[in-house]
């Protein structure tokens, strides 16, 4: 959604409370993972409203964006899933300029008394004294930066605590002048917060990097956007050899050698980049199995929602699609990958089957009610639960022997991954894959609960009340969702002792524990106890706390699981790139 015509439908209702609205602006040259997962995150773990991403119309530097129309549409299908919390704006077309004019011309969209915070990376920091960062800072009452890594060079203080040992550990959060920041910040009265948590390395540069890895970055929507207009893809490219060649001249002027990491023959190089695009479209697929498992769900408990169950239906068609005839070919080495994409292959004869085992049964469970009706439908929804786990299983292993493998290439260094400021290299190879399987466990055992709830539908809560099995089951469900969560947020904590990541997916299971609620009339005995603490006292009174809406239910559990699925690709990206 636009956030030019978006605010128009929300002035009325926010009338009485004044929003905050974050401004991420940026090129999105193009929008990656690491974009939608710091408005997300902004979001759902600061006092912010809405985040309004803002592409930029004309560059100052950068010539050869994409069309300012195809960044704006990749931008608005990257964030789509969660809803109206993000928006996407075209202001800067309109006023032709960006920073204080583009803000100027933004808070006219808003009801007066609306503020305005500004989003960025911590490199803001090097120009934000400059004329550019303070009229761009005079119309906003906030600042949030994240801290972020980046890429080692020349230029970076090499005593820096936070830099990583090693050589062959190329990425360092920056120094932060602490002194410039909050004497600006002071000067122009302004709240300073920040975005922790090392996320992986993002850039719109390692999007570009190799035809073989740029899909590893984005979003599914985005890919698919780029697959149908292979021109754009084209453009990318030759920006990025450009950009190289200006580089390679710029380190000739220096007499700075221009050094690569890898010692790789190009081919290898491209087995590697063959090898991750397939762990992302494990992840993908297992995603897209997980919806039509929801999907099919709510279809059968509802009679309704068959438009939408026949699009998730197409979406996991596409993302089986391999583009190879033989998919396996340059991967002898791979043999946990070349397992992988023989069951990517397998996908649709099982799957093919089940559908028409669906369709054959869908009238009679349609009309089916009671706790047997719903027992029924679960009967053919958690067909997929036992081929999603060997699926996951199957994509952490192919992701383990990547590591494997660029680690042997490396002559057993720690190789180019991204290492918290607390971690060895060699203990993040072996974590890597262990985070990465506990976050697809984590979103699993969520997108269980959503198929659960969904297979009974609107009338959960009475079958719920009336049937002590039923509720048993259900809080089951909850219990292995709740173990499951926790176990990712500890592993996490183990990474970093600031981590925002977590933090927005709290938020968002807070908004499912309210559904759970609404459902079972009391909380599960999984739920944590500040969560509890936290939810009663936000309520003046048992009675406030409305009515279950299956549909609702949906939305809730599907906004926490794309999060997941985000996170769970961006770390999978990172590792894959860096390898």
């Amino acid at each position: 959604m636009d956030a030019n015509t978006a605010t128009a439908a929300t002035s009325s209702s926010a009338a009485a409370k004044p929003l905050t609205i974050g401004v991420f602006g940026g090129s999105f040259n193009p929008v990656h993972l690491g974009h939608a997962l710091l408005a997300i995150t902004t979001q759902q773990t600061k006092p912010v409203d809405q985040v309004v991403l803002v592409p930029v119309y004309k560059h100052a530097v950068k010539r050869n964006l994409l069309p300012f129309e195809d960044r704006v549409r990749m931008c608005q299908l990257a964030i789509a899933s969660f809803g109206d919390a993000l928006s996407v704006s075209t202001i800067e077309q309109e006023v032709g300029a960006s920073n204080g004019a583009m803000l100027q011309a933004l808070k006219k969209k808003y009801p007066e008394g609306t503020r305005f915070v500004w989003i960025c990376g911590d490199d803001f920091i090097r120009w934000m004294h400059k004329p550019k960062g303070i009229e761009t800072l005079q119309e906003v009452s906030g600042l949030i930066l994240q801290r972020r890594l980046h890429k080692q060079t020349e230029d970076m203080i090499p005593g820096s605590e936070n830099a990583t040992s090693g050589a062959q550990n190329r990425f360092i959060q920056e120094p932060l002048d602490e002194e410039k920041l909050h004497r600006v910040a002071k000067q122009l009265n302004l709240e300073v917060d920040f975005i922790y948590g090392e996320l992986p390395h993002f850039s719109s540069t390692l999007v570009r990097r190799a035809p073989g890895h740029w899909r590893s970055f984005l979003t599914q929507t985005v890919v698919q956007y780029l697959d149908e207009r292979p021109h754009l893809l084209q453009q990318l490219i030759d920006d990025l050899e450009q950009e190289e060649q200006e580089q390679t001249q710029l380190a000739k002027r220096q007499k700075v050698s221009h050094r690569h990491h890898h010692k790789r023959t190009p081919s290898t190089l491209a087995n590697l980049g063959k090898a991750g695009s397939f762990v992302l479209q494990g992840l993908d697929v297992v995603d897209a199995l997980q919806l039509e498992r929801g999907r099919t769900g709510l279809h059968l408990s509802t009679g309704a929602f068959q438009s939408e169950l026949e699009q998730a239906q197409a979406a996991t068609d596409s993302r089986l699609i391999l583009r190879n005839n033989d998919p396996t070919e340059g991967l002898e080495e791979f043999d946990e990958v070349s397992s992988l994409a023989a069951e990517l292959q397998r996908i649709p004869v099982w799957l093919g089957h089940d559908r028409r085992v669906l369709e054959k049964r869908s009238k009679a469970l349609l009309g089916r009610g009671g706790i047997d009706g719903w027992v029924a439908r679960l009967s053919l929804v958690e067909k997929f639960n036992s081929r999603i786990d060997v699926l996951i299983a199957a994509t952490t292993r192919a992701l383990v022997e990547i590591l494997e493998n660029h680690q042997k290439g490396n002559g057993g260094g720690g190789g180019g991954a991204v290492v918290p400021s607390n971690q060895s290299s060699s203990s993040t190879n072996q974590d890597i894959p262990e985070l990465l399987g506990k976050w697809c466990d984590g979103k699993e055992a969520l997108g269980r609960l959503r198929a659960f709830v969904c297979a009974a539908g609107p009338t959960a809560p009475q079958m719920v009340q009336s049937s002590l099995k039923m509720r048993q089951r259900l809080n089951q469900r909850i219990d292995t969702k709740d173990r499951s969560i926790a176990q990712v947020l500890d592993f996490e904590a183990g990474f970093s002792s600031k981590v925002s990541a977590p933090e927005a997916l709290i938020s968002l299971l807070h908004n499912v524990t309210l559904w759970e609620y609404k459902l079972m009339r009391c909380f599960a005995s999984s739920t944590p106890l500040p969560v509890i603490h936290t939810f009663l006292n936000s309520l003046p009174s048992q009675d406030d706390v409305g009515s279950f809406d299956v549909e609702k239910f949906f939305d809730a559990s599907t906004s926490a699981i794309d999060f997941l699925l985000s996170f769970a690709k961006a770390l999978a990206a990172s590792a894959c790139a860096t390898a």
